[in-house]
């Protein structure tokens, strides 16, 4: 089992920006390797991935490079934000992709996670990782399920795209992001760095949107769920899995925003066996 440790105290990516988009950059260029592009989820920016993620993943030798979608973290268009979509957002992924010269590796989480399944067909892919993605048949009956089994969380799910002008704690949403094994005062520190959605993004994601198969490109794909995920129903994520043809692995202890989460070291180690399995 390979050890783990929180993030070290001197670590910090390097910070670019292509064209108006922040980009996070940690590890040295491996021509035997694909880069590993990431792509982050609703609320959230490159930074959740140089938490934990990205200082581990390099260590073992692969080129982490993390992207802000537009109006998000330091990326141009904050006061825009609302009038993005993910058309938009995947123009933001293909410029990362397009800075990185080569082939490369893609990693969404959530929201994110739709915008690396719209990604597919790009001949510089070489492969996907999907952590709780939002499925392609879109959220709606999963929202419309929550709303009637669970309906506080729905309404702090639906207030997430105002996240700056929310001044109560989102107790519920706490517990749906993180697992109980997250001290508190850790899990406020987060929930504070996040921001507003883009309302159309968050609309668009509830209704299907047409991607390509990794099984029919002949793509490598993992996807990773949460038992604990009140957020993205586990039928969608098996249904997602297999559209790609995706190895599977479900974890048990880390709530939605799992590279985030108490257990994010069992989210690397997945990630990393998959990639030395598939790649060497």
């Amino acid at each position: 089992m390979i050890p783990f440790r929180a993030r070290a105290a001197g670590f910090e990516p390097e910070r670019l920006v292509v064209g108006d988009i922040e980009v996070l950059r940690a590890g040295e260029r491996n021509d035997r390797r694909p880069a590993l592009l990431f792509l982050h989820g609703a609320s959230a920016a490159a930074w959740v991935w140089a938490e934990h993620l990205m200082e581990p993943l390099a260590a073992t030798g692969w080129r982490c490079v993390a992207v802000s979608f537009r109006g998000h973290g330091g990326s141009h268009g904050r006061a825009l934000l609302h009038g993005y979509g993910l058309l938009d957002y995947l123009l933001d992924a293909r410029a990362a992709l397009a800075s990185l010269d080569g082939p490369a590796i893609v990693i969404g989480h959530s929201l994110g996670g739709l915008v690396a399944q719209m990604l597919l067909g790009d001949p510089r892919l070489r492969g996907v990782v999907l952590m709780a993605p939002v499925p392609p048949e879109g959220l709606a009956a999963a929202s419309l399920k929550l709303a009637f089994s669970d309906p506080d969380l729905w309404r702090e799910v639906a207030r997430m795209p105002w996240a700056e002008a929310v001044e109560t704690p989102p107790q519920r949403l706490r517990r749906a992001l993180f697992s109980e094994a997250l001290p508190d005062a850790r899990a406020w520190s987060l929930l504070q760095r996040f921001q507003s959605e883009s309302l159309r993004a968050v609309a668009e994601a509830q209704w299907p949107r047409p991607v390509a198969s990794a099984r029919l490109l002949g793509l490598p794909a993992l996807v990773l769920s949460s038992r604990i995920d009140p957020l993205v129903p586990a039928d969608a994520v098996v249904r997602t899995s297999w559209l790609h043809g995706a190895d599977h692995v479900v974890l048990e202890t880390v709530a939605h925003a799992m590279m985030l989460d108490h257990a994010w070291g069992d989210v690397v180690r997945a990630v990393v066996a998959w990639l030395e399995a598939r790649f060497g």
